[in-house]
Parts: C-alpha cells; sequence; structure tokens
C-alpha cells in the first residue's frame, strides 16, 4: 500500500471513528436522561425501557466498532494495515473501503463466522 492509499484510509479511519465516538456519546446521554425520567403512565414506561435496551444495545456495538477502527489506525501507523490476520495476504481494497477496520479478507471471515455457530 503506497503513501496516498494509506493517508486515504487513514482519514476515512479518523472520520468513521469521530462518528461512532459521538454516537456513543449520544447513546449514554439518552441512557443517563432515561434513568432521570420517570414515566406518568404504564405504557411510557414500556417504550422507555424498550428504548434504553435499544441504545445500550447500540452503544455496546458502536464500541466493538470503535475498538476495531482503533486497532486499524494503529495497524496503518505500524505498516500492517490491509494484511490479513488468517491467512497473511492482502485484503482486497475495495473490501477496506467498504469495511475499513476489517481485520480478515472476506475468505477468513467466512471461515471465522462458520465455526462460531
Amino acid at each position: 500500500m503506497n503513501k496516498k492509499e494509506k493517508e486515504f484510509f487513514l482519514k476515512m479511519l479518523e472520520k468513521e471513528r469521530e462518528r461512532v465516538s459521538k454516537n456513543i456519546s449520544y447513546a449514554r446521554e439518552v441512557i443517563e436522561k432515561g434513568e432521570k425520567g420517570v414515566p406518568t403512565h404504564i405504557a411510557d414506561y414500556g417504550t422507555d425501557e424498550f428504548e434504553k435496551d435499544l441504545e445500550v444495545g447500540l452503544s455496546n456495538s458502536e464500541s466493538q466498532i470503535l475498538k476495531a477502527l482503533e486497532i486499524a489506525i494503529k495497524k496503518i501507523k505500524d505498516g500492517t494495515y490491509g494484511i490479513c490476520e488468517g491467512c497473511k495476504k492482502k485484503i482486497p481494497k475495495e473490501r477496506l473501503k467498504a469495511i475499513p477496520y476489517a481485520r480478515f479478507c472476506i475468505k477468513c471471515q467466512t471461515e471465522r463466522e462458520k465455526s462460531e455457530k
């Protein structure tokens, strides 16, 4: 991967990291506000709980993505970005453009998902 491509992916990763960080902050605010409010009707309580659970789930998912983004940024800096952690081959640039924090090529990722089931 040349210097221009590394800069492109670094900017993409940093922009995505900023977006995800904002989403996590927003989710935390919603959760904290929900804990302070008292619903006036029992139906509101159910809606509040559903929204809280949804925000917690999204926050956890976003936190995992944030960790993956941090790892990818570190890999760009140490020169290992775009190398599959499974087979050690280059991850296609098209895959990195779609999922810039991808750690595995499609073949290795598919094998990992099958073995997790």
